[in-house]
């Protein structure tokens, strides 16, 4: 039953430069002290995002961006992308979805001040990944063989007909490959099929003299790619294609924890390519998911620009910013009108993210654009309330000129124009090199905007209208999320070594650096919240308390606020806390089970019989591949195709009861929350406080100041001594501000 299938979509979204997420921290001196990336798949190449940012574009309506992408519409007069109405949306397929009519999903897969407002069943395709994974000669991972090592001769008809591996798109035939997994199983791919035209820069001269050239796409919305069958030609989608444009994690050197995040193949910004790889034999209008064979399931991976090159903006048509978010949205758009050709329902869809990655599958929820593109969602470690994840359009125009700057461009404000010009003609590595500055931990350059287009709000705007796509969500995050941005943040302190302590003093001063936006009132508060206080001094306990404190502001309490807004509104929620550290973690053992430390498990990583996975991991991964699966094809974790359930029942996630499943070795208790009381603190607590401190504080501080203004002119007329009297005036001033603290 072709409404029973699913297309599983997957996007690991990995942190990168400009794009900045967790992942791949930058190399120049000042950059040095930030983070790293999650694991590549060795087979599909893990998306590159950008943490999403918020802010409203006021003076370029979404009707210019549809106008834009319809006018080039696919070659054949069919608009590229359509504004959906309500009636349009693709529906959850949940059995216990309210809406019993939904068409099914589609299915895929990284300043505090003002921003705080089971069950075993064999799966045997595995898609693991081992560092130098990729063979870089022929392109294909080193787990996976050729099966059919000779094609036909391309353009022959007995070639078409004897070559099962020629499939049908929009824009021409693409011929893939057999390849075996390391399990044994074969698959069929197609890798590196293009689905826009390159973004690639040009010399100064040639791009001037022909203003429609590639070049010109550098940081502009996408546009189509063109058809490649004019004289009967077979696009060859044998080979992995390149990675985009992004720093590389040298923090480490070869350290294989941090190492194994980076890209494996070259990068380039000729890389707009999706990847396909589907069961062999091939099924007929099958789930595509990623890893588990025997559900059916096709992977499919895009890529897009990230960091500066596709996220800046300068409120211009050449530079409108979201680049990136429209790569994604022609890649979904590509997907929709292709993937039946290759074995997958185009109505059976489900976006799945990690980090940045979970932000960008949240803000295509929130959409206009992508709502009728997909069904469901699975968001790891991410939602679109998090704090990195949003900065304003101003913010991001001065961020642009700093990076003009600093690659030698002209970068007048009062002169854009030279300003584009000049930042075309740069070398891409260049560009993403130089745009770290003084950021504080978890924030990256060149994010996402509230363009009018892509999205007409805040988060927190469309999470309060409840203005988002009503549907099933599966999201949650690890326990010690902040590790990991920790060790990038603070090198000297957390040293990639075991017996780590942190001294009261140091936990004190660690406050004060992971929290600078925060007036001191704020920060005392989060001393208070995060300060063991049986064991103040307790090196061990402080050392932690770090972690906790950065995990539950950046991650935590944003899965945990999304879904309680998704629940309220009565939509299916799975939460989940994922809390087993791998045995062979290369990591210092105090950091616990860090951020993205699922991602292997939900890749099937641990079927992989080279890669040494004790047997009750791999037993954990086969657990959670299956609730992935579940969900993908009914909307419900617990609950197969067939209509049996899994011998660990999840929970939904209420609106009242916060409902959550444990994801570890010996362990499926269910909990509510996590973290409840701290989450309270950061999005209760804390903004009111910061609130109240600053409508109490100035104006009796103008009060103060008037008052010891008097009083130093009255005494300086009469007694002199003007310097001795202000201090004195400076100094009741300092005391009735603290007093006015306290009584706060």
């Amino acid at each position: 039953d072709p409404d029973q299938t699913i297309t599983y979509i997957y996007a690991v979204y990995c942190l990168t430069t400009g794009a900045r997420d967790a992942h791949n921290p930058p190399r120049n001196p000042i950059a040095e002290r930030r983070m790293a990336p999650p694991r590549l798949h060795p087979l599909l190449l893990l998306l590159v995002w950008s943490a999403t940012a918020a802010s409203r574009r006021q003076h370029h309506g979404r009707q210019q961006y549809l106008d834009e992408f319809s006018g080039l519409g696919d070659g054949e007069g069919t608009p590229l992308l359509r504004r959906h109405n309500d009636e349009e949306e693709a529906a959850p397929i949940d059995a216990l979805s309210r809406d019993r009519d939904a068409t099914p999903m589609f299915m895929s897969h990284g300043g505090l001040g003002d921003r705080l407002e089971a069950e075993r069943r064999d799966a045997d395709l595995d898609f693991s990944h081992t560092r130098h994974s990729l063979d870089m000669d022929r392109g294909v991972p080193v787990e996976f063989t050729h099966e059919d090592s000779k094609f036909p001769e391309e353009g022959s008809g007995e070639a078409e007909r004897q070559d099962s591996l020629v499939v049908d798109t929009n824009k021409g035939k693409v011929r893939g490959v057999t390849l075996t997994a390391s399990t044994g199983k074969l698959v069929d791919a197609w890798l590196g099929i293009p689905y826009a035209q390159k973004p690639i820069a040009l010399p100064l001269y040639i791009a001037l003299s022909l203003p429609l050239s590639p070049g010109s796409l550098r940081f502009r919305h996408p546009r189509p790619v063109d058809r490649w069958d004019a004289n009967g030609e077979i696009h060859n989608a044998t080979k992995m294609p390149n990675s985009c444009v992004q720093i590389i994690d040298t923090v480490f050197g070869d350290f294989s924890g941090a190492e194994v995040w980076n890209p494996n193949t070259p990068l380039s910004e000729d890389c707009l390519y999706i990847n396909v790889v589907a069961p062999k034999p091939r099924p007929k209008s099958a789930a595509v998911m990623i890893l588990v064979s025997e559900e059916n399931i096709i992977l499919v991976s895009m890529q897009y620009r990230l960091a500066s090159l596709g996220f800046l903006y300068f409120d211009s048509s050449e530079v409108p910013g979201n680049a990136g978010m429209f790569d994604q949205l022609m890649a979904l758009q590509w997907i929709h009108d292709n993937i039946h050709n290759f074995g997958g329902n185009p109505n059976n869809v489900t976006l799945f993210g990690e980090s940045a990655g979970a932000v960008a599958v949240s803000l295509h929820l929130l959409s206009p654009l992508s709502r009728n593109l997909f069904s469901q969602a699975i968001m790891q470690s991410g939602s679109p309330t998090v704090p990195w994840g949003i900065i304003s359009r101003e913010e991001s125009v001065l961020r642009g000129l700093r990076l003009a700057e600093a690659v030698n461009c002209p970068h007048n404000k009062t002169e854009i124009h030279l300003v584009i010009e000049c930042l075309k003609t740069k070398n891409a590595t260049d560009l993403v090199y130089n745009e770290w500055g003084t950021l504080g931990i978890c924030e990256f350059p060149f994010v996402p905007l509230i363009d009018g287009a892509f999205l007409d709000e805040t988060p927190h705007k469309s999470l309060a209208a409840k203005n988002f796509k009503k549907t099933n969500i599966l999201m949650g995050s690890n326990t010690e999320e902040g590790y990991y941005f920790i060790l990038y943040y603070l090198t000297e302190l957390f040293r990639k070594e075991e017996n780590v302590y942190v001294t009261r003093e140091e936990f004190l001063q660690g406050v004060r650096e992971l929290n600078p936006y925060v007036n001191n009132v704020a920060r005392q508060a989060i001393i208070f919240e995060y300060t063991d206080w049986l064991n103040p001094d307790d090196p061990i306990k402080n050392r932690d308390a770090l972690d906790k404190m950065v995990g539950d502001y950046h991650f935590t309490c944003n899965v945990n606020e999304f879904a309680h807004r998704y629940a309220e509104t009565g939509n299916n929620v799975y939460m989940y806390y994922f809390k087993y550290r791998s045995a062979n973690n290369p990591w210092p053992s105090w950091t616990g089970v860090m951020h993205a430390d699922e991602i292997n498990y939900v890749f099937g990583e641990p079927l992989n019989p080279g890669m040494n996975y004790l047997p009750q991991e791999v037993e954990l991964s086969r657990r959670m591949m299956k609730y992935w699966a579940n969900f993908a094809k009914t909307g419900n974790p617990s609950m197969s195709e067939d209509g049996t359930w899994t011998a660990t029942y999840w929970p939904v996630h209420t609106a009242y009861g916060r409902e959550f499943l444990t994801l570890d070795v010996n362990s499926t208790e269910t909990g509510r929350g996590p973290r409840l009381k701290q989450c309270a603190f950061w999005k209760k607590y804390l903004p009111q406080l910061i609130s109240a401190t600053r409508e109490c504080i100035l104006p009796y501080f103008r009060g103060y100041l008037l008052l010891f203004g008097v009083l130093g002119d009255h005494t300086t007329s009469h007694q002199g001594g003007m310097e001795e009297r202000d201090s004195l005036g400076q100094y009741f001033l300092q005391f009735f501000i603290k007093i006015n603290i306290v009584f706060i």
